[in-house]
């Protein structure tokens, strides 16, 4: 099928892959025949004299019933300490290697790392202080938070650590579909929680999900109009994702018309669409929708995308190092997550062995990957292109680009920038499948979890 006739397939179909945020994704790894060693990566890195850094904190208390993310819910008070403990190894010995580099941005993402205590931040934070002292002026520091996770002297403390950017999960604002999703608290709980974050932090992102179980189009209009009304700078709006080994998977097949069909969240985004431009926001992808004028809603996003290195701390955490994208092992099962953090925990950090999951990127799909992510971001330049790469755009993907025109899904803005319409957003995760290369395609078909 050539690039038209898929395009034009998939969008008749309603297609609605998952949303692509990441260029391959963690399903592409695979266990390396040696682990990689930290001089494997230090001279992809030596191309950029920037790094990002991401800090994976995998505790929750509860799954939800849609989580496909690497956690555990099975972890004591000490569990995360000895985690922690070794989290601030890993950043000092990480810090012998890389930490002459000016950092653009440091997230916390987890599970929920506000289960953390302040004296347990007060440690990550004075490690990545000693570590990597050379920060951007405009240095971006974010921490994933859950409504029911943390209380005002926590987050006192976190701003006076320099958190500049909080980030939660709401999912919904009707509680029927808070339940139904396996969050166990009330709404009361996430409208102050809401009200907490706005008042202390001057970027809030608060997430919204929509083909929950038993939410109709009225309910998740609603829920928006609840958030639109705490003006919180960034919203971002997914859509439900069902994949095996997760609660609402069963759901869905024992009660498939209590969800919305894929044609039926294409509506459902339009709505949301039409409301977040009504409310002053504008779109920065399929997902994010912002306030924030001239600049980028999620600075590690658009870095990462754009070529910086990503050093990922943590068990589960990836590593993007040119052509090197690792991790530690990783596994959807909490049974099989719970052995690996424990595994992670007890071993002293080893520079011959930083990894034991990737894949090495071809040239190929470096350029792929440049692309396909610049797109999403709506900023894939030609100039920018041909500087990286030395090679002209067209030349590599032009078959591919005027299938978008022909489309409409991009407009070329003076003449060099490529950026999606308001269509081309709206069918962003059909466009980033059609620039998968054969071999990453068939590696995501074929992962199965532990």
């Amino acid at each position: 099928m050539d690039r038209l006739d898929f395009l034009r397939t998939n969008i008749a179909s309603k297609e609605l892959p998952t949303y692509v945020y990441g260029y391959p994704s963690k399903r592409a790894f695979r266990a390396f025949p040696q682990p990689i060693r930290i001089t494997d990566v230090v001279e992809q890195a030596n191309r950029s004299k920037q790094i990002n850094i991401y800090i994976h904190i995998p505790f929750c208390r509860y799954r939800c019933t849609y989580c496909t993310l690497f956690v555990t819910t099975r972890h004591r008070r000490e569990t995360r300490a000895s985690y922690v403990n070794r989290l601030v190894e890993h950043i000092a010995r990480y810090g012998e290697y890389f930490g002459d580099r000016e950092v653009v941005s440091i997230y916390f993402g987890g599970g929920t790392p506000t289960l953390l205590t302040q004296h347990q931040f007060s440690q990550l934070f004075a490690a990545l202080d000693a570590a990597f002292p050379k920060r951007s002026s405009r240095c971006e520091t974010t921490v994933e938070s859950t409504p029911d996770s943390f209380d005002n002297n926590l987050l006192d403390s976190l701003k006076a650590l320099g958190v500049d950017r909080m980030s939660m999960g709401i999912q919904s604002m009707e509680p029927d579909e808070l339940a139904h999703s396996g969050r166990p608290y009330s709404l009361q709980t996430a409208k102050a929680a809401i009200k907490a974050l706005i008042a202390r932090f001057s970027h809030v992102n608060l997430d919204l999900i929509f083909g929950l179980r038993g939410q109709t189009r009225d309910s998740l209009i609603s829920s928006l109009g609840r958030l639109l009304d705490y003006e919180p700078q960034t919203l971002s709006l997914y859509p439900a994702v069902v994949r095996p080994m997760t609660s609402i998977t069963i759901s869905k097949a024992h009660n498939p018309k209590l969800f919305l069909s894929e044609a039926e969240k294409y509506e459902v985004y339009d709505q949301n669409v039409a409301l977040m431009e009504s409310k002053g926001y504008r779109q920065e992808s399929f997902t994010r929708f912002t306030r924030i004028a001239g600049d980028h809603a999620y600075r590690q996003e658009a870095s990462d995308f754009k070529g910086t290195p990503l050093l990922g701390v943590g068990a589960g955490a990836r590593s993007y190092f040119g052509q090197y994208h690792c991790s530690t092992d990783y596994a959807v099962a909490s049974r099989a997550a719970s052995s690996i953090i424990n595994a992670f925990s007890a071993r002293p950090f080893d520079p011959d062995a930083i990894a034991s999951h990737g894949i090495r990127l071809t040239p190929e799909d470096l350029r792929r990957r440049y692309v396909l992510l610049g797109l999403t971001l709506s900023a894939l330049s030609r100039s920018d292109y041909a500087a990286v790469f030395g090679r002209a755009l067209a030349a590599d993907f032009g078959d591919e680009l005027k299938a978008l025109e022909s489309l409409q899904l991009v407009n070329l803005a003076d003449g060099d920038a490529y950026q999606l319409t308001r269509t081309g957003f709206k069918y962003s995760s059909i466009i980033a499948r059609m620039f998968y290369s054969g071999r990453m395609a068939a590696l995501e078909e074929q992962y199965q979890a532990a």
